[in-house]
C-alpha cells in the first residue's frame, strides 16, 4: 500500500509540473501572437481572436485546477498523516515491569520499562 500511495503523489507532482509547463507554454504563445505576429502583418479579426482567447482561458483554467487540486491533496494527506501518528502516540501504552524481591527497598528493585503499540 505504500508503494502505491508514493506512486500516486508523483503522479499528481508530475500533473502539477505539466499543468505549469503548459501555463508557460502557453504564455510563450500569447507572446508570439501578440508581438511578433503582428510585426509580419498580423491583422486583428474576431474570427481567430475569441477561439484564441478562449483556448488560452481554457489552458489556464485547467492548468490551475491541476495545480490547486495537487496541492489541496497533499495538505489533506499531511494533515490526515499527522492526525494518525498523534492518535498513535496517545494510544502507546508505557508499562513497567519490577522484579519481585523480598525486600521493597527502591533501590534494588530492578525496573523494565516497554512501550506497548
Amino acid at each position: 500500500m505504500r508503494t502505491i500511495d508514493g506512486l500516486g503523489n508523483w503522479v499528481l507532482v508530475l500533473m502539477a509540473v505539466s499543468s505549469l509547463i503548459s501555463m508557460i507554454a502557453a504564455f510563450q504563445l500569447d507572446i508570439i501572437v501578440n508581438h511578433d505576429l503582428y510585426g509580419y502583418g498580423l491583422q486583428f479579426s474576431d474570427v481567430w481572436a475569441y477561439p484564441y482567447w478562449t483556448a488560452i482561458r481554457l489552458i489556464f483554467a485547467m492548468s490551475w485546477l491541476s495545480i490547486i487540486a495537487t496541492v489541496a491533496f497533499q495538505v489533506y494527506k499531511t494533515r490526515v498523516m499527522r492526525n494518525l501518528n498523534s492518535e498513535a502516540q496517545e494510544e502507546e501504552v508505557e508499562v513497567t515491569i519490577r522484579s519481585n524481591s523480598k525486600e521493597t527497598n527502591p533501590e534494588k528493585d530492578k525496573a523494565i520499562e516497554t512501550t506497548i503499540s
